[in-house]
C-alpha cells in the first residue's frame, strides 16, 4: 500500500511557516538588541542575514526536491548529492536525535507557556512536565489515527500564529516611535560588534528543512515543494522584521531589552489590556503547539523511510502501512518513543544542577550537526551544476554558495558555544551507533 498525495501547496508552506515560527519569534527581540548595542537597524541587518541561511538553503534544497519526491526527504536528496551510506547517517540522525529533541523541547514550552495562560490556577504550576507528556501523547495519536487533522492543525495554526505577530508589527509601526531606528548609526564597527548576534538569529530561523519529510504526501510535489521552500522563507522574513520594528517602536530597545522575555507581553498589555493580553498569550501556545506538530508529523515519516530502505532493525514490519489510516503504526511509535527518551533527558538536564554545569541543553544539541548536512547537500548542489545537471547559474551557483556561507556562522556559532563540545560528542556516538547498526544490517544482507 502506498501512502496518499493529501496536501497541497499551502500545507507544504504552512510546514515550514509553521515550525521555523513557534515560541522563538515573540522572544528573540530582546537578544538580538543586546547582542547589537541596542541598535535597531543592525538587529534589521542581523535578520536580514539570518534569514538569507534559510532563504538560500530553501531554494537551494528546492533543486533536490525537483529531482525527486521520494519518501524520505533529505534522506533521499542525500542519496541523490552523495550515497545510500550518507543519506542513511542523516535519516538516523534525524530520527534518533533532530526530531524527538525538538519534539521533547518545544512540548515542554509549549507546557511552561499554559502554565502562564492558567496562572489563576496553582495547581497547574507544579505540573509542567505532567502537561509536557500529556501534549506528545496527544499530538502523536493525532497523527497517527488523524493525518488529515494534523494537516488542518498546521495549516490553521500558522494563521493563528500570525495575528499577535501582525498586531504588535502593525501597531508599532502606525503608533510607536520610529526614531528609533535611526538613534544609533549603521557602521562597519557597529555590525562587527553585531555580529554575534548572527548566530542567535539563524538558530531561529531552524526548523525550515522538516517540509520536505513528507515530499512523497504532497500533491505535485516537484512543483510545490520547492515553491514552498521559497515563497515560505522570504514570507518568514517579512514577519519577523515586522514583529522586531513593531516590538521596539512600542516599547524602545532599552525597554524590550530591560523586560526580555516580558516584552511581548507588556506590548500586548500597552495595546489593549489584561484582558487581550490573555488572548494573545492563547495565540503563542497554540503557536509553539503548532510547531511542536508539524515537527512530529516530520519525524513520523523518518523511520519508515529507513524502513522501506531496509535500512534499521524491524524494517519489514515498520515498512508497512496500516489500510485504514494510511500510515505506519510502528513508525510513528518509534519516533515517539525517541521523543519521550529526549524528554527523560531534557527533564534531568533541567532538574539537574549537576547535569546542567556539564553544558548539555538539549535545546541547542540537535542544530550543529543538522546544519552540517545541509552544508553539505548545499555542496552537492555544487557539485551537481558542475557536472551540467543545473543550468541555471544564480540557482545552481549563487544560491548554494550564499547557503553555504549561511551553514558555516551557524555551524562556528554552535561548535564555539560553550555547549559546542558536548554537542560534537553526543552526535558523534549518534551517528556512529547508526553506522554500526548499517553495517550489522549489511552484513546481515
Amino acid at each position: 500500500m502506498q501512502e496518499t498525495r493529501k496536501y497541497g501547496l499551502l500545507m507544504a508552506i504552512a510546514m515550514v511557516i509553521g515550525i521555523v515560527i513557534g515560541s522563538g519569534i515573540f522572544f528573540k527581540a530582546d537578544d538580538i538588541l543586546v547582542l547589537t548595542g541596542g541598535n535597531v537597524a543592525i538587529g534589521c541587518l542581523v535578520l536580514i542575514i539570518g534569514a538569507g541561511g534559510i532563504i538560500f538553503g530553501g531554494i537551494s534544497i528546492a533543486e533536490w526536491a525537483k529531482l525527486t519526491d521520494d519518501a524520505g526527504g533529505l534522506i533521499s536528496y542525500g542519496e541523490k548529492a552523495y550515497n545510500k551510506t550518507f543519506a542513511f547517517l542523516i535519516g538516523w540522525f534525524q530520527m534518533v536525535v533532530y526530531f524527538p529533541a525538538l519534539v521533547a523541547v518545544i512540548c515542554w514550552v509549549g507546557a511552561n507557556y499554559t502554565i502562564l495562560l492558567f496562572s489563576n490556577f496553582p495547581m497547574l504550576q507544579s505540573h509542567v512536565w505532567t502537561i509536557t507528556i500529556f501534549y506528545i501523547i496527544l499530538l502523536y495519536l493525532v497523527n497517527t489515527f488523524s493525518p488529515k487533522i494534523a494537516g488542518y492543525l498546521q495549516t490553521s495554526s500558522m494563521m493563528v500564529k500570525m495575528i499577535p505577530l501582525f498586531l504588535i508589527g502593525i501597531a508599532g509601526l502606525l503608533f510607536g516611535d520610529p526614531s528609533y531606528l535611526q538613534l544609533h548609526s549603521v557602521d562597519g564597527a557597529g555590525i562587527v560588534a553585531g555580529s554575534s548576534a548572527i548566530v542567535a538569529a539563524a538558530f531561529s530561523y531552524d526548523g525550515w528543512s522538516v517540509a520536505p519529510s513528507i515530499c512523497h504526501e504532497i500533491k505535485n510535489a516537484k512543483r510545490n515543494l520547492p515553491l514552498a521552500l521559497t515563497i515560505a522563507p522570504i514570507m518568514i522574513l517579512f514577519v519577523y522584521l515586522l514583529y522586531f520594528l513593531g516590538i521596539t517602536f512600542l516599547l524602545g530597545p532599552e525597554k524590550v531589552m530591560e523586560l526580555k522575555d516580558g516584552a511581548f507581553e507588556a506590548a500586548a498589555l500597552m495595546l489593549a489590556g489584561p484582558f487581550a493580553a490573555k488572548l494573545l498569550l492563547v495565540t503563542v501556545v497554540i503557536s509553539v503547539l503548532g510547531t511542536c506538530n508539524g515537527i512530529i508529523l516530520g519525524s513520523c515519516r523518518i523511520p519508515h523511510a529507513l524502513a522501506i530502505r531496509n535500512e534499521i532493525p524491524f524494517s519489514n514490519k515498520i515498512a508497512k502501512l496500516h489500510e485504514t489510516y494510511g500510515v505506519s503504526i510502528l513508525s510513528h511509535f518509534t519516533s515517539c518513543v525517541f521523543s519521550f527518551l529526549w524528554l527523560f533527558i531534557h527533564y534531568v538536564t533541567v532538574e539537574n544542577p549537576a547535569i546542567q554545569a556539564l553544558g548539555m541543553d538539549v535545546s541547542g544539541l540537535p542544530i550543529v550537526i543538522m546544519y552540517i548536512f545541509y552544508f553539505l547537500l548545499y555542496i552537492g548542489v555544487l557539485r551537481y551544476t558542475w557536472k551540467g545537471g543545473i543550468q541555471n547559474k544564480f540557482f545552481g551557483y549563487v544560491c548554494p554558495i550564499l547557503a553555504c556561507i549561511g551553514a558555516l556562522i551557524v555551524i562556528y556559532g554552535g561548535l564555539s558555544s560553550s555547549n559546542g563540545k558536548m554537542y560534537l560528542i553526543v552526535s558523534i556516538l549518534s551517528l556512529a551507533s547508526g553506522y554500526l547498526i548499517l553495517l550489522y544490517k549489511k552484513k546481515k544482507a
